[in-house]
């Protein structure tokens, strides 16, 4: 169809030419003309969804940290709370000081006070202490009740008790017993400490610093600039 031809159709035919026309035009316009934005704004998308889904792993990273951090502390409680009834074995000494100054305020008469050898268990041990003492059945009973309430955790065992043939005011019986103060020693709490200690996601692993990893994330998804 000749260019001249055109005035000679009906009108809306020239409608529907010229609209085809410009609908092309501007179409080719648009296609080159927003090509490089077109990638550019690809490119943002790109690093947005990147960025949020290293912003959420940070988030959960801090997250789980903030619990390790709590677990950690809370087991540290627990074990000062089991060091102050389970001495360590440096303590030991003052312990069993404290054992025979308990002895004598209830009136007790210590026949012998020996070591005898070590309990040993998984996670304690127990100094063993061969005890022979006089006194009245008083005086025992409210030993044995300060024992059940001492600060320490000790136990007492093998108990033997007898009237004394020459009694006295404050001596009327005579009794033997294995008494055993538990400690633990300075491998085992080393080992309980590292158990306390929980696994907390190590500095150079992912997620374990969420401003590292969204650096990380930012310089992956940006191009260097030219």
């Amino acid at each position: 169809m000749k260019l001249g031809n055109i005035n000679n159709l009906p009108w809306y035919l020239r409608f529907v030419i010229l609209g085809g026309v410009a609908v092309l035009v501007y179409g080719g316009f648009w296609y080159f003309a927003t090509r490089g934005t077109r990638k550019e704004t690809k490119a943002l998308q790109e690093q947005i969804a990147t960025l949020r889904k290293a912003n959420q792993e940070a988030q959960i990273a801090s997250q789980r940290l903030s619990e390790f951090r709590t677990a950690y502390k809370n087991k540290q409680e627990e074990l000062e709370e089991l060091k102050a009834l389970l001495p360590e074995q440096r303590e030991l000494t003052t312990v069993l000081e404290g054992i025979q100054e308990h002895a004598r305020e209830t009136g007790l008469s210590l026949r012998h006070f020996t070591p005898k050898d070590d309990v040993q268990q998984d996670f304690y041990s127990g100094k063993k202490i061969d005890v022979a003492v006089q006194s009245s059945f008083a005086g025992l009973r409210t030993f044995f009740d300060q024992m059940a309430h001492y600060q320490r955790i000790v136990s007492i065992t093998n108990f033997e008790i007898k009237q004394l043939d020459a009694q006295g005011s404050n001596k009327t019986v005579e009794a033997r017993f294995d008494l055993t103060a538990y400690y633990v020693s300075s491998e085992k709490l080393q080992q309980q400490q590292k158990a306390a200690q929980p696994n907390a996601p190590a500095a150079n692993q992912p997620g374990a610093n969420p401003a590292a990893a969204t650096q990380q994330a930012v310089q992956q998804a940006v191009p260097p600039a030219k």
